[in-house]
């Protein structure tokens, strides 16, 4: 088969979709020595500005591999507002429909429908959330990922969904075929491994300037990630937890969160939480290994990676009870309702309190972590891929 991928968001520094892209071709590239890959990076300018870096994404360019960077003949202001606007379906084949491919996986909600029906579209859809928590989204990324959505489930061969949860999401809310869909679970990947080593440890503490003992957030600063809950939490630990271990707030900047510095000092907690920002991937594993506790109280997760990415790490693991996250996190997290401020704070006493509940959610959680793996993610994509070939798609 020839397969396109499109990598368009793995240059940079990568958020949810341009990690699953990293990861997701990374492991096809050491199961599948057959298949033919064009992987392609289609659109820089898709976050706004031309990353300086974008022919340096780190994708595997050899044997059945290859990397090609496809510019779009429009200006670029044009381009970001067609793109939130509602792109012309003829700019979208142009985007992914020229591909020399008989497959052709979109990553990033541009769906075309082919005229060329030889060529087989299967789209990744991660979440609704676009739906069911419109509050936490800006006006223009609501309706240019619904449209994303509809057209998956209007055009698409297949359609993966990355947790049982958003293919019953899908379902409900968009009359989406159950047949339509595979479900593929993501992993924290082969870089996410417990770091004991102190001087590496040291290293990214001092980087990022993390105090000894913390609890620790990762995630980027939006409405749907509750660090406005988290923080009112943190405030309402006892006095001698908060003297011991800071809060950390550590990923990419987000949207629609300006109020949350004023939210820090209302609780006046501002001596005691850091705000590391966007963490290097050679440093990630660093930072979640020191942490006494991970804290992630999202509202809605179409899987919820960075569970798995702590329990990897032999982190502790505190999060919440809805949507995908019991899904991913089992029995080796403890789970709370994210709009309960007071009983996220009593699981975290709990965890910081006993070194013999620490050990025991390390072991749980380093066990959990270790029954999902990129690799069966790649082979199940590879089953998709081969399914809409021999089938003819819809």
């Amino acid at each position: 088969m020839k397969i396109a991928i499109d990598c368009s968001l793995v240059p940079g520094p990568r958020g949810g979709i341009g990690q699953y892209s990293y990861s997701l071709v990374h492991a096809l590239s050491r199961i599948d020595t057959v298949n033919r890959y064009s992987l392609y990076v289609l659109f820089p300018a898709v976050n706004h500005i031309l990353h300086p870096e974008y022919k340096k994404a780190e994708l595997p360019e050899t044997g059945n591999f290859k990397v090609i960077y496809k510019t779009i003949p429009v200006h670029f202001q044009l381009l970001r507002l067609l793109w939130f606007q509602g792109m012309p379906g003829s700019l979208r084949e142009y985007m992914l429909g020229g591909l020399d491919a008989e497959v052709v996986h979109s990553h990033s909600y541009c769906v075309p429908r082919f005229r060329d029906r030889r060529k087989k579209l299967v789209v990744t859809v991660y979440d609704v959330s676009v739906l069911t928590h419109p509050e936490c989204h800006t006006r223009a990324n609501r309706a240019f990922c619904l449209r994303g959505i509809k057209d998956a489930v209007r055009y698409a061969d297949s359609i993966i969904a990355i947790s049982e949860h958003t293919k019953q999401d899908l379902i409900r809310y968009f009359n989406a075929p159950g047949e339509l869909i595979t479900v593929t679970h993501l992993a924290a990947g082969p870089d996410y491994r417990e770091v004991k080593d102190p001087e590496v440890l040291r290293a990214a503490r001092d980087k990022y300037g993390l105090p000894e003992n913390y609890i620790l957030f990762v995630g980027s600063l939006e409405p749907r990630k509750n660090v406005r809950t988290l923080l009112k939490a943190y405030s309402s630990l006892p006095e001698r937890l908060k003297r011991e271990f800071y809060l950390v707030i550590a990923g990419g900047r987000g949207w629609l969160n300006s109020d949350i510095p004023g939210v820090v000092k209302d609780l006046k907690i501002s001596e005691r939480v850091r705000f590391a920002g966007y963490i290097d991937k050679d440093d990630i594993a660093a930072v979640y290994s020191q942490a006494a506790v991970f804290a992630y109280p999202s509202l809605y997760e179409g899987f919820g990676l960075p569970i798995l990415e702590a329990m990897s790490c032999g982190t502790p693991v505190v999060t919440s009870d809805t949507s995908s996250m019991p899904e991913v996190a089992g029995d080796a997290a403890a789970l709370v309702s994210p709009v309960d401020a007071d009983g996220i704070a009593a699981a975290l006493e709990r965890v910081l309190e006993s070194a013999e509940v620490r050990e025991e959610m390390r072991e749980k959680g380093l066990k959990r972590a270790a029954l999902f793996s990129w690799e069966k993610c790649a082979g199940e994509t590879l089953d998709v891929y081969r399914k809409v070939v021999e089938s003819g798609g819809r």
